[in-house]
């Protein structure tokens, strides 16, 4: 046993004597391929960037061909904005600042922008100021402002909630608290000089000259309102029942081309209004879906949905299929061409998501927004039914759903 143990102790293991072999040879080899000594890095010298200069251009020299598009941003609606893109290369211009839900629209020159806000005197609470600014479109600069009684319908874009007079003397701004009146703004005068009740009516639709303006009523009918050279109310008229709200109501997004107004029902029947004279009168109707259409479920949809050509010879829609109850704001899967001259169908393009359509006022474009990413698409129009890509905003607005051209 003594021996035993004496051997165990004294003789090296053949493991021990292998370990020791190995770690020798990879220390030998660790020093073998050690890097050489490093040299100091050269020293880098930052070099003094420019001071930034700020600096205040304008869209004088800016093409004309051009849009305006508004963005309610509902994730951060007190700072809603109009974003004004170059339609032909889809360049960024500029941006106006539109506040709370604010809606605007343009002069029949093009040349001022008129903008219905409302602002917080606490960003989202405090005092209310509503008010009508007055924006230039060569700066996209403020020129002035008017404070409005604070009743403005806080409301998503649409084209009817701010008009200008065909005059172009007043600014005519829908109210809500939810009764609904009409704000009469004297731009000469730059003040509010009439508030209009019109109880259980919505949105202004303006002669091509002169003071008038009629609304959609709930109850089908359309009321037309004639100002004298004062702002006050000369004529008030009301038409016969015109749609049915119940089985198949009007979208309130109306196209116009002179007193000529065309309005498309949820349904799809086109009717052509002439809000020329102190009383609607229908002009004609049509429907943009066959019976095959119907079998399919096929229905307009969007917000801005159709858009009418400024030679009234083409109407474009927003079509979608498998209609119901309640897709009346779905965007387009396709986007059907009319011919209005013979009431025919005579083109079906993709849809691209559309849920606004507007044309240019040259008759050259035709302008959409993607309702589901917020892209805008701009086609050249030949007047043919045909449409040829011209240029794509990846992302025009967070919420944007009013579309309007420059030129």
């Amino acid at each position: 046993m003594n021996t035993f143990f004496r051997s165990v102790g004294t003789r090296p293991h053949a493991g021990a004597q292998t370990l020791s072999r190995l770690a020798a040879g990879l220390l030998l080899a660790a020093s073998a391929h050690a890097a050489p000594p490093s040299t100091p890095s050269p020293k880098i010298t930052a070099q003094e960037l420019p001071a930034e200069t700020l600096t205040v251009t304008s869209l004088a020299q800016a093409p004309t061909s051009r849009v305006y598009v508004a963005d309610v941003a509902i994730s951060h609606i007190i700072d809603g904005r109009i974003r004004v893109f170059d339609a032909t290369q889809g360049r960024f211009l500029g941006m106006v600042s539109t506040g709370f839900a604010g809606n605007f629209t343009l002069s029949a020159k093009a040349d001022e922008l008129y903008v219905a806000t409302t602002y917080y005197s606490r960003g989202t609470r405090g005092e209310r100021t509503d008010l009508l600014e007055v924006h230039d479109t060569v700066n996209l600069a403020p020129k002035y402002e008017v404070i409005l009684p604070p009743r403005r319908a806080q409301a998503l874009n649409y084209r009817g909630l701010v008009r200008a007079t065909g005059s172009g003397r007043y600014v005519l701004v829908q109210n809500a608290t939810p009764a609904t009146s009409i704000t009469v703004v004297d731009l000469t005068a730059r003040q509010v000089v009439n508030e209009i009740q019109t109880p259980g009516c919505w949105g202004t639709l303006p002669a091509a000259s002169g003071h008038r303006f009629s609304m959609l009523c709930g109850d089908g009918k359309v009321a037309t309102i004639t100002l004298n050279e004062q702002g006050q109310v000369a004529d008030r008229q009301v038409s016969a029942k015109l749609f049915d709200a119940d089985t198949d109501a009007w979208f309130h997004h109306a196209e116009q081309v002179g007193d000529r107004y065309w309005f498309v029902s949820f349904l799809g029947l086109l009717t052509e209004l002439d809000l020329g004279g102190p009383v609607a009168r229908v002009v004609r109707q049509q429907s943009l879906v066959t019976a095959a259409d119907r079998k399919g479920g096929w229905r307009p949809g969007g917000y801005q949905n159709f858009a009418v050509d400024p030679s009234a010879h083409w109407l474009v829609a927003g079509m979608h299929p498998k209609g119901a109850e309640g897709s009346h704001k779905s965007p387009a899967a396709q986007l059907w061409v009319f011919d209005l001259q013979t009431g025919q169908r005579v083109a079906r393009h993709p849809g691209k998501g559309t849920a606004s359509l507007t044309f240019s006022h040259n008759g050259e474009r035709l302008q959409a927004l993607d309702g589901m990413t917020g892209a805008m698409n701009v086609w050249r129009w030949p007047g043919n039914g045909k449409l040829t890509h011209l240029s794509s905003v990846t992302k025009a607005g967070e919420a944007a759903l009013h579309i309007e051209s420059h030129d």
